[in-house]
Order: C-alpha cells, then sequence, then structure tokens
C-alpha cells in the first residue's frame, strides 16, 4: 500500500529541517583527551557547543567506544565519531565538526570528593542572594561522598533551581568540568539558612496583653524557616497588644499584632466619592468595621444608597464611583 505524503508533512519537514540549519550543534576535537573509563561519551573528549541545552545534553552522553585499560590510550578519527553519531540517528546535516581529526585519548581517572565544591557554592548562593556571609550558613547533603572524574582540573558552574528560591532545602544542578570540557552533570541537595534579627517572644504573651521589653526581644533567627511576615525592630512591636496568647521562643508576626479597626460600624464618617476627575464629599455611614486601607460598605445617609470605599483615616472613607 502506497502512501503519499500531503502539504502539511512537507511544510512541517522543511519547517524542522530550517530549525536544525539554523541552530547547528558544534563538536570540537582535541589532539588529546582525559577520560575515566570504562567506556568513552563524545562530552568526555569534546567541545559539544548549542542552543538547545537539552539536545547537546544527549549529545554529549552518546557512547562512542570502550576506554583502554587504566593508563593505556586509545586513538578515535572524526570519522569514527561520526559514524557513532550516526548510529544514535543523529544527521551530520545537522552537526559541524572542526578541531583535530584523531583524538588520543588517555585513561586516566581521580576521586574528586562533593565536600570540596562547598567554597564555590557559597560564592555562587551569596552572589545570588545579596546577604552578608556572616548571615548565611550553606550545607551540602551527603558532602562526603566521591566521584570518579578522569584526570586534570575540576571547574564547577552551577544553573540556578528552577524555583529561583536560593533559601531552605532545594536541587542545585552542577555542571564538572576538567580541563575545559563538561563531564559530569549532577544534582546536589543544598540547604541554605539565612539568619537575621527578628522579634521574638521571651516569655508567655496573653492574647490582649501589651508587648514590652519584659516579654520580647531581638533574636538572631533562621528565616527561611519563618512562615508570613516577621517583625524585625522592636519599635514596632513594644506597646502592641497580643492578637492572640503566644508561648516563649515565638516568633512575632505581623497577624500576632491586634490592629484594632479605625472606622467601627454604625459610625458616621465623610466619603470622598469620584467621578472621574471630580471629587464630592458625602456623609455615610459605616455598616461594617475597617482598618486603614480596608474596602468597606458604607450607606449614604440622604439617599441611603450603599457604596464600597477605601478606609483612608477613622473619619474618611474613599469611593471609586465606578466600582460602587
Amino acid at each position: 500500500m502506497r502512501r503519499y505524503l500531503g502539504w502539511s508533512s512537507f511544510f512541517f519537514l522543511g519547517w524542522a529541517w530550517l530549525v536544525l540549519a539554523a541552530s547547528p550543534i558544534d563538536i570540537q576535537l582535541p589532539h588529546k583527551a582525559t577520560v575515566a573509563g570504562p567506556a568513552i561519551t563524545l562530552g568526555e573528549i569534546a567541545e559539544v557547543n548549542g542552543d538547545n541545552r537539552a539536545e547537546l545534553e544527549k549529545v554529549r552522553r552518546v557512547k562512542l567506544s570502550a576506554a583502554a585499560p587504566a593508563g593505556g590510550t586509545i586513538k578515535l578519527t572524526q570519522g569514527f565519531v561520526k559514524v557513532a553519531l550516526r548510529k544514535e540517528g543523529y544527521s551530520l546535516e545537522a552537526l559541524s565538526f572542526s578541531g583535530a581529526d584523531v583524538v588520543e585519548v588517555l585513561t586516566q581517572s581521580q576521586l574528586f570528593s562533593l565536600a570540596g565544591l562547598l567554597p564555590d557554592i557559597k560564592s555562587f548562593v551569596l552572589g545570588q542572594l545579596k546577604e552578608s556571609p556572616e548571615n548565611v550558613d550553606i550545607k551540602i547533603s551527603g558532602a562526603d561522598k566521591k566521584i570518579s572524574l578522569p584526570a586534570g582540573s575540576v571547574k564547577a558552574n552551577f544553573r540556578p533551581p528552577l524555583s529561583g528560591k536560593f533559601d531552605g532545602a532545594f536541587l542545585l544542578t552542577t555542571e564538572l568540568e576538567v580541563d575545559g570540557r563538561m563531564v559530569r552533570v549532577l544534582p546536589l541537595r543544598v540547604t541554605v539558612e539565612v539568619f537575621h534579627p527578628v522579634v521574638v517572644t521571651t516569655h508567655r504573651v496573653e492574647k490582649g496583653s501589651k508587648f514590652s521589653r519584659e516579654n520580647v526581644s531581638l533574636v538572631r533567627t533562621s528565616t527561611s524557616k519563618v512562615l508570613g511576615q516577621y517583625m524585625d525592630r522592636l519599635e514596632n512591636v513594644l506597646g502592641r497588644t497580643a492578637a492572640a496568647p503566644l508561648v516563649p521562643g515565638t516568633v512575632v508576626r505581623i497577624n500576632s499584632l491586634f490592629d484594632p479597626p479605625v472606622v467601627k460600624r454604625g459610625q458616621s464618617i465623610q466619603a470622598i466619592v469620584q467621578y472621574g476627575n471630580v471629587e464630592i464629599t458625602v456623609q455615610v455611614r459605616a455598616t461594617e468595621d475597617g482598618k486603614a486601607g480596608d474596602v468597606i460598605r458604607v450607606e449614604n445617609s440622604e439617599t441611603h444608597k450603599l457604596l464600597r470605599g477605601k478606609v483612608l483615616d477613622e473619619k474618611t472613607v474613599v469611593v471609586n464611583h465606578e466600582g460602587s
């Protein structure tokens, strides 16, 4: 049974070819390379560059050959590399080659301790957080683990976590280069704690009682573990009323403070009613309590029409006529 390709198929194939042609993968072969063995992958012996990171990872992992015994060498030609890539389904039209025609590959390994990455991780994280080093504590889970890498000078590059957050526990993708060639990509579990002065209760504080220097103080605390908006200035807490009972050692958050309404239900206040660029002032009655910034319902004292206005202070609400 014959199958015919329609115009849509030709269009798709043409589009795919243009994409590959627009962003080829460049493979640069050196005269000499070192691998840990027992196999040789393309990324261990060549610089593989391009725009599509996911595709580059696949190309780098293409297995070329078994490595020579430890201390021995094996020679791979550029033609041999092309054959290996074709066997993996890659079109040579989408690839470009440069560098040496023959690579001499030495099998020689080193044990690399992941704990040695901690100074580089600290430098990277501190640069992202914009925090002083004394405020940040950074740890690697399983930092004593050692991995086998090709012999040579090791350099680490880091990718930011997908969440964009650099506090708490997260996975930090690490790219390890040996003598300028990326040989390993691995996720490291990192825990970052950021410490700041935070208002904390030193004694039990009952609901409705006042905060004072006898029951709260500033304590250097890991804010990575604090949920909600915490208070970091004593002057913003002293003299305020507790909204709930707090046991000793509790971080004082903004919702720990009782914030009484400035406008109470039934209170007569004035409303500034906005009609575009025109404003008029009318007398209204609040039908519910509200703090500064809250939007509450008010009743026009003359027309008894219900409006919605934002509380400006204890005497005024602002009504946008379009949203009333």
